[in-house]
């Protein structure tokens, strides 16, 4: 099983980063407070980076020039980047990142007449295994946030909104609503889609052997409440952004495979990595309005499926593309994915030709990785 080499200190990482959560005042803030906007445009692009586990070993100078590469070449309106973003990493590795993807989200946004680019970022399970404390990835992020509207004026790109004393499990857990006018209040406002960011969290530790973890239940509580709360408008394309992939995944590659009317596109070349249990996360996310679920984690895997569920309903289940050739990989399946977004109905949205058009996964790797 991935890492099962780093068991030891996993195990040390984990316990360490507990230390620092356990005794706190926890606060209830509002699902408003969760919330941030961007303005949505017909073709609104988003750019998935995944698995780049920048670290203390990785040559940084040269792997930053592949993701600055991808991200000139696509000029996305959003880069996500969907956890193990960092491994074994220092606290000068982490701000080089996050300090190039606001430079980069800068030098687009003054080049667009108004339309800024953003970044995001969820974690994975090796994030937090770095010489630094638990909240410092946070902390960094949340320096280049800003106010809604004060982006350009601010120099300030990152998308991102976390609350250390919160009452809700994990690092990540807010979202992005694409809307008509970033102007108009929560009862008048037109969502276009709404994006989670969520954190599916890290190991699940039996004895001394672990497992990965579920996203829990107060995080799924919480993207419900959202849907039930924060705008009058329910009319919207919710999507899902995280690291490590439900049971359901497999089910949809499966599908995929052995039915003749199965929709998708993609390439597995191992099995899916998921969590300890199947807690129900799939089935509860749908019941928060979300119909698309993007994910990392198995570096070995990309593709886009449309799923049939027990209930009859369809999703999108998606991997998304190694973004490096740090730790295990293809070199032939390398690279980056992109979602190209429409004003079309849920229902269009969760079929095939939605995914031929408007997924694309650019694989082939990087020459100068292999050099």
């Amino acid at each position: 099983m991935k890492g099962k080499l780093f068991a030891a200190i996993l195990i040390f990482a984990a316990i360490f980063s507990l230390v620092g959560c356990s005794g706190e005042d926890k606060v209830d803030y509002s699902v408003a407070e969760y919330r941030t906007t961007m303005k949505y445009y017909e073709d609104f692009k988003i750019l998935q980076l995944t698995d780049l586990h920048f670290g203390i070993e990785t040559d940084v100078g040269a792997q930053l020039e592949i993701v600055k590469s991808a991200i000139r070449a696509e000029q996305p309106d959003l880069i996500v980047l969907t956890g193990d973003n960092f491994m074994y990493a220092s606290k000068a590795v982490v701000r080089s990142l996050i300090t190039t993807l606001n430079s980069e989200c800068e030098a687009l946004s003054s080049q667009r007449d108004g339309r800024i680019t953003k970044f995001t970022m969820t974690f994975g399970n090796h994030d937090n295994q770095g010489d630094y404390p638990r909240y410092y990835i946070n902390e960094v992020l949340s320096s280049f946030a800003t106010e809604d509207g004060r982006e350009i004026s601010d120099g300030k790109y990152a998308a991102f909104i976390d609350f250390e004393d919160d009452n809700i499990f994990g690092l990540t857990n807010f979202y992005i609503d694409l809307v008509d006018d970033r102007a108009k209040g929560p009862d008048t406002v037109d969502v276009k889609y709404r994006l989670h960011i969520i954190d599916s969290n890290t190991y699940h530790f039996v004895g001394p052997d672990y497992d990965y973890d579920v996203i829990h239940e107060d995080q799924l509580s919480h993207a419900r409440d959202i849907y039930e709360n924060a705008t009058s408008d329910k009319d919207y394309i919710g999507m899902a952004f995280f690291h490590i992939p439900f049971y359901e995944y497999e089910d949809a590659y499966q599908q995929y495979l052995n039915s003749s009317s199965a929709e998708g596109q993609g390439k597995f070349l191992e099995g899916v990595l998921y969590p300890y249990e199947n807690n129900g996360s799939y089935e509860k996310l749908r019941e928060a309005n979300i119909v698309s679920f993007v994910c990392g984690h198995n570096h070995k895997n990309y593709g886009d499926y449309v799923y049939t569920d027990k209930n009859g309903e369809r999703a999108l289940l998606s991997f998304g593309v190694k973004g490096t050739n740090q730790l295990y990989h293809d070199k032939s399946m390398i690279g980056y994915k992109t979602i190209t977004l429409r004003d079309v109905s849920a229902e269009e949205f969760v079929n095939a030709k939605n995914v031929k058009d408007n997924f694309k996964n650019f694989t082939g790797g990087y020459a100068s990785y292999e050099k």
